[in-house]
């Protein structure tokens, strides 16, 4: 039996199989070069516990790989991976959450449906970055005191119906396409309805306390596939304008502008647990080299095309990747890398970066 096969039917073992660790030891074991018959797997189709059980396997694999230097090659290996996987893709009833391994998420909310009420009780802190909103489209903030004075199963269903209640109503505010909420403290109660959503968190899967959850019982819609979700995915244009919205009740905005750096601007999100930006290139332009000593850096490229730059700092000439619109790149700590803009338009991107000890948990 080949290494290739062999390798899958520990996967296929694993995935039927909880409790087959030493097939999960194996897969871990091959290291970077099992990551291709993984990536078969892990572009499949599959409900959320099972796609997580491969994401475990992917985040052990990628935990190892930069628990010490990476090299240029293997960083190139890493980065190419990324790019032909694209997201994974976890279906909920609600919507289609398309995540990596390092805590980046964009999701695609059904209009007038979204996330449960919930709380973080466990350390999982995020960044929402609302992408476009749908007709009926909120956000709903509120601290857990509050929640537990207002809080009445019957009254929030009643709620959510449409009925008015000014105990509830209070929380609930109508985003801009732009509008960036940091969940920095434990215990805010949130959801978000009926929007486009960028989400960079510490981590890729759910660690919330679901307080009210409207969604139970519900079906995952027939059309949620990877063949109708990625056209979606792709079509998306982030805004050009962003604010950042402090407070829960009585809110604050504040104009997040955008700084010029080589070959383009770039305005930073948030820049604490993650950092979280937004970039453009001019036509014809390039970012400058760059590296992340402490940091994973995954760039999810929004518009245009051209190359990305790869190397370790012994490598004299950077071999270059090409992208399009909808690749992902994810580059380990301590690998340089920059982009070139081959469009006749600016090349849009976000960037996510995050310690490898905080991501792979």
């Amino acid at each position: 039996m080949g290494r290739y096969t062999e390798g899958s039917c520990h996967i296929q073992e694993h995935l039927e199989n909880p409790k087959a660790t030493k097939q999960a030891e194996e897969v871990v074991g091959r290291g970077l070069s099992g990551l291709a018959v993984l990536g078969e797997f892990l572009r499949q189709d599959l409900p959320i516990d099972r796609t997580e059980r491969l994401e475990a396997l992917l985040k052990a694999i990628l935990r190892e790989a930069m628990s010490q230097p990476v090299s240029g090659p293997d960083a190139r290996k890493i980065a190419r991976f990324q790019k032909e996987l694209g997201f994974l893709l976890k279906y909920k009833s609600y919507a289609i959450k398309a995540a990596t391994p390092v805590g980046y998420s964009i999701f695609l909310q059904n209009e007038r449906e979204g996330f449960s009420f919930q709380r973080h009780v466990e350390h999982k802190l995020e960044v929402f970055h609302i992408l476009s909103v749908k007709p009926g489209g909120y956000i709903f903030l509120c601290d857990f005191q509050d929640w537990q004075r207002a809080y009445e199963k019957g009254s929030i269903e009643r709620w959510l119906a449409g009925e008015s209640n000014p105990a509830y109503d209070r929380f609930k505010f109508v985003p801009d396409p732009g509008d960036v909420f940091i969940i920095s403290e434990l215990g805010v109660v949130h959801t978000v309805v009926g929007c486009v959503l960028e989400e960079f968190a510490t981590v890729s899967t759910d660690m919330v306390d679901r307080l009210h959850d409207q969604n139970v019982g519900k079906k995952i819609p027939p059309d949620f596939t990877r063949p109708e979700a990625e056209p979606a995915l792709r079509a998306i244009e982030p805004p050009r304008r962003n604010r950042l919205v402090h407070g829960v009740e009585h809110r604050r905005m504040e104009r997040l502008d955008p700084v010029p750096v080589h070959g383009g601007e770039r305005v930073t999100l948030c820049d604490s647990f993650v950092r979280a930006a937004h970039c453009l290139i001019a036509p014809g332009q390039d970012t400058v080299l760059t590296h992340d000593k402490e940091r994973a850096v995954l760039l999810r490229m929004h518009s245009g095309h051209g190359t990305i730059a790869v190397a370790d700092v012994s490598e004299t000439t950077a071999p270059r990747l090409r992208f399009e619109r909808g690749d992902l790149f994810l580059i380990p700590p301590g690998i340089q890398f920059a982009a070139r803009n081959e469009s006749t338009d600016f090349v849009s991107y976000s960037e996510h970066r995050i310690a490898p000890s905080v991501a792979f948990i």
